[in-house]
């Protein structure tokens, strides 16, 4: 895992953050944003970042369903229990678990997917220990953290401050 470099910073007020946000991303940088609750505000200012978890979620739904109709006709044809003249292998009754095994299989990937994708942009994104250990994230602050080279952190570090920031922590490698 790479060490940050970069400043973060603590904020009181959602608009502050936001438009800190917004400054930061004017002037070429990504930041990420910790915050007590997800608010639509932040994802606006990000830029509506997107996720490739519903087209995870959405493969892996088609997968189940398939999975369950082709194993469903599968038993059905090697198994044969001709009734009256009704078709071997029908659609209606194999919906039932093609339907079940979407809905399965959709469940878990997207559940795996959350927790890889998370792994991915944790290890791509550092956070500071120290931001980390802030418990107060969770609670009723909002902390905005840049990753930039140690030349960047002063002008950044006053975008931060001109924004309203309580504090503000310059970190190098």
């Amino acid at each position: 895992m790479s060490r940050f470099s970069g400043v973060w910073a603590t904020f009181e007020n959602l608009d502050e953050t936001c438009h800190a946000v917004e400054e930061i991303r004017e002037k070429g940088n990504t930041p990420t944003v910790l915050s007590p609750c997800p608010r639509h505000e932040i994802d606006h200012a990000l830029g509506e970042p997107q996720s490739r978890l519903p087209f995870i979620s959405m493969v892996f739904g088609a997968l189940g369903c398939l999975t369950g109709y082709s194993f469903t006709a599968w038993t059905a044809s090697d198994w044969v229990l001709p009734v009256s003249g009704k078709p071997v292998v029908a659609i209606p009754p194999f919906t039932i678990i093609g339907f079940e095994l979407t809905i399965l299989f959709t469940a878990l990937s997207t559940l795996a997917g959350m927790v890889v994708l998370g792994l991915i942009d944790t290890m791509r994104f550092p956070i500071p220990k120290a931001a980390k250990k802030y418990n107060r994230f969770q609670r009723d602050r909002f902390g905005v953290v840049v990753r930039c080279d140690p030349s960047q952190a002063k002008t950044f570090e006053a975008v931060l401050k001109k924004h309203g920031a309580e504090e503000v922590h310059i970190e190098t490698s």
